[in-house]
């Protein structure tokens, strides 16, 4: 054994366990410490390749969360008609309309929500507005609004309305939808149409003074709402987040709701879409 393990280079006990032991005296194994060294110095690379893979992951999510916002929020100056306001849980809300949408617009400070008029008793009036709004929930903030005239909307196309009567308001009225034309909202543009409701005053409808007109809806019927006793005007309005708004007589003046639902009965009564 002593012949073969000198010519190894290794004792009798290491030769029988056939493993080389440890250096003794304190001495280290110098191949041992070179697989040591490596081993370690492998781990470092891992450790700094991670780090630089990270970082430049940290960096392109920044800059997608960067383009993203950018591209979500709008921040503009328009002139436009206010479709709708009210209060909600003490804050104020403007409405304009955005491509066939309702932008819900939270009133700053600077903007004096109980001086704003929808429209001037028959036109509605169009105001300019400074606001910063969200592509994707039509939510957004309005900082400035200031008065800029009146507009008339809609291109009536030529059709005899179907005049209908009906106690309304009080009194006896006819009413009807007239004045259509394509709906330039729809997807695709000119899916179905909208027009026009009109209540007025019994006798001939071209001379009757007009009580109620509803402009740019997808129809309109008379219906009891309320289960008051008393119709009230029922309109499919063209806005997916208002759908649906009420003309009711209140203490001699005419109001609007604008509920989320309406009974089965009446839905079925009016366009969908």
């Amino acid at each position: 054994m002593e012949p073969l393990a000198s010519a190894l280079g290794l004792r009798v006990e290491e030769l029988m366990a056939c493993r080389r032991q440890a250096a003794g005296g304190g001495e280290e194994d110098p191949v041992k410490n070179l697989l040591t060294i490596s081993s370690s110095s492998l781990r470092r690379e891992r450790r700094r390749s991670w780090g630089v893979v990270a970082g430049v992951l940290a960096f392109v999510l920044i800059i997608g969360l960067l383009v993203g916002y950018n591209l979500l929020y709008v921040t503009e100056t328009r002139q436009g008609s206010i479709v709708l306001k009210e209060t909600v849980n003490g804050t104020d809300y403007l409405y304009m309309e955005e491509k066939g949408h309702l932008l819900q617009l939270r009133c700053g400070k600077n903007v004096d929500f109980d001086a704003i008029a929808l429209d001037d008793g028959y036109c509605p009036l169009i105001y300019e507005v400074e606001l910063r709004w969200n592509r994707l929930t039509y939510k957004g903030t309005a900082t400035s609004c200031t008065t800029a005239g009146t507009i008339s909307l809609g291109s009536p196309m030529d059709m005899d309305p179907y005049w209908q009567e009906t106690t309304l308001f009080g009194s006896a009225v006819l009413y009807a939808t007239d004045d259509y034309y394509p709906d330039p909202y729809a997807e695709p543009a000119g899916r179905g149409f909208l027009c026009n409701f009109y209540v007025k005053e019994m006798g001939i409808p071209s001379t009757s003074q007009t009580l109620l007109l509803v402009e740019d809806c997808i129809s309109g019927t008379v219906a009891d709402v309320d289960s008051d006793g008393e119709n009230e005007v029922v309109i499919r309005t063209r806005w997916p987040e208002k759908p649906y708004s009420v003309y009711d007589y209140v203490d001699g003046e005419i109001v609007t709701i604008w509920p989320d639902t309406l009974p089965e009965e009446i839905l079925e009564s009016l366009v969908q879409f």
